[in-house]
């Protein structure tokens, strides 16, 4: 089993410079179809060449005027097939229908995707959280093993409510992998700490993020996207791949079924 997790962010091609921010600020605000045809093609060649089970996306955006297609994750699937793959594809709003912020211009497209191997027998459910603005929580379902795709907090005292949150979900699961960017800015204690109970084990890939201005003011840590595996889960390989898709580089994770 193979799973493949990525902060897309919106494939703005920004790259987590200060530099790309304060000179080009009009991706954020209109997007740039050049910028986005570059960080898709190079997100959909790391797909091909690692060719995972499941591919967990966070930041993607479904159709606001910053995009050029009819949403990003189907647009990444068709990219696969051209390359012989075939992938099912999922996005839901990571705001929830109960969130002022989903009913907003461009925020109400904003949302967290999955690709799933089309051979896979596989269930799709979304969660959505009570904390936090970004409160979507995927899972997929194969062979009695859950996969959840998170984008936690990045204020401390929410993201500790939203891991509260998840140890609950998980709690009622056999056998889990939970991963994307959990925003741990205070350090990957915090998770393990709040996670403790479930007895989920944390893999670290390594840096996911590269040098950031103010690293030392907001946070030492450049691991931002992690696993979490059930403890008879043994992984085989857990990598950062050295591919600057946005402010993230994608992790993989994969072990023996």
């Amino acid at each position: 089993m193979k799973i493949l997790s990525c902060n897309a962010g919106y494939l703005l091609d920004y790259d987590g410079s200060l530099r790309e921010y304060a000179l080009k600020p009009h991706r954020g605000l209109l997007g740039s179809d050049a910028a986005e045809e570059r960080a898709t093609e190079r997100l959909a060649d790391v797909i091909a060449e690692e060719r995972p089970d499941v591919v967990c996306l966070l930041e993607v955006d479904q159709g606001s005027m910053r995009t050029m297609t009819e949403g990003q994750v189907t647009r990444l699937a068709e990219m696969l097939t051209e390359r012989g793959l075939a992938y099912h594809a999922r996005a839901d709003a990571k705001y929830g229908d109960g969130n002022v912020l989903g009913h907003l211009p461009v925020l109400s497209h904003l949302s967290n995707g999955l690709l799933v191997r089309d051979d896979l027998d596989a269930t799709i459910e979304a969660h959505y959280l009570e904390t936090g603005p970004k409160r979507l929580v995927t899972e997929v379902t194969l062979d009695g093993l859950s996969i959840f795709g998170v984008h936690l907090a990045m204020s401390g005292r929410g993201r500790r409510k939203q891991l509260d949150e998840i140890a609950a979900i998980v709690a009622e699961r056999d056998r889990v992998v939970v991963c994307g960017d959990f925003n741990a800015y205070d350090g990957l204690d915090e998770v393990e700490e709040a996670l403790e109970e479930t007895g989920l084990v944390l893999h670290n890939p390594g840096e996911t993020v590269p040098k950031r201005p103010f690293d030392t003011i907001v946070s030492e840590t450049r691991t931002l996207d992690f696993f979490l595996a059930s403890p008879d889960i043994r992984p085989t390989r857990c990598d950062v791949i050295d591919v600057q898709i946005s402010d993230h580089r994608p992790v993989v994770f994969e072990f023996d079924e």
